[in-house]
């Protein structure tokens, strides 16, 4: 059975604000999908946490508790699905913020050095502004994700500005489905 780490990389909504984030939302799909398969899984919200602004230091030199949750996490993990919000034709600012602190800078990495997601799997749902944003971030993470050292599937959600699906309730049920692969990616030599 996998080990799976649900990441929202939304700060969405403000405080005092009352509308909800649909990288979060769309996530409770993923869940219910996992829920399908009897697959247990771990969760962690960019909202919830208070990750430092990266100046270069190796993750361990933060000394950051939060950080240190989602570093074990991950560690933990074989299978992440990363939740991430698109404006401005590209990942949110806060979430690729998250894998820089992870990752340090890599002008420091030396070849006895593991990569920070080396071995893991990941699974991107991308929620856009608009359709162009969404696109363009679900590539910039795959390129980030890879160069970490994580095989990011090729089976993932891309969405542009949910408002504007004409048929949402079939978006959710792709994402149950969507969760009910990540229940079983990676076993059985499935990658």
């Amino acid at each position: 059975m996998n080990r799976v780490t649900l990441l929202c990389g939304s700060r969405k909504p403000a405080p005092g604000v009352e509308r909800p984030s649909s990288a979060r939302q769309l996530l409770l799909a993923v869940q219910a999908g996992l829920s399908d398969e009897h697959t247990p899984f771990a969760q962690l919200d960019l909202r919830d946490l208070d990750i430092p602004q990266f100046d270069g230091r190796t993750c361990a030199e933060y000394g950051n508790a939060d950080l240190d949750k989602v570093r074990a996490a991950l560690d933990a993990s074989d299978v992440i699905v990363v939740s991430a919000p698109a404006y401005w034709n590209a990942v949110s600012g806060p979430l690729l913020n998250l894998f820089n602190v992870l990752g340090g800078a890599n002008y420091d990495l030396t070849p006895d050095r593991e990569l920070p997601l080396q071995g893991k799997v990941v699974i991107l749902l991308v929620v856009g502004a608009d359709h162009s944003s969404a696109h363009l971030a679900a590539a910039q993470l795959r390129s980030t994700l890879s160069a970490m050292g994580a095989w990011v599937a090729p089976r993932e959600t891309v969405i542009g500005n949910p408002r504007q699906v004409p048929d949402f309730t079939a978006v959710v049920r792709d994402i149950r489905e969507l969760g009910r692969y990540v229940a079983t990616v990676g076993l059985g030599g499935e990658r």
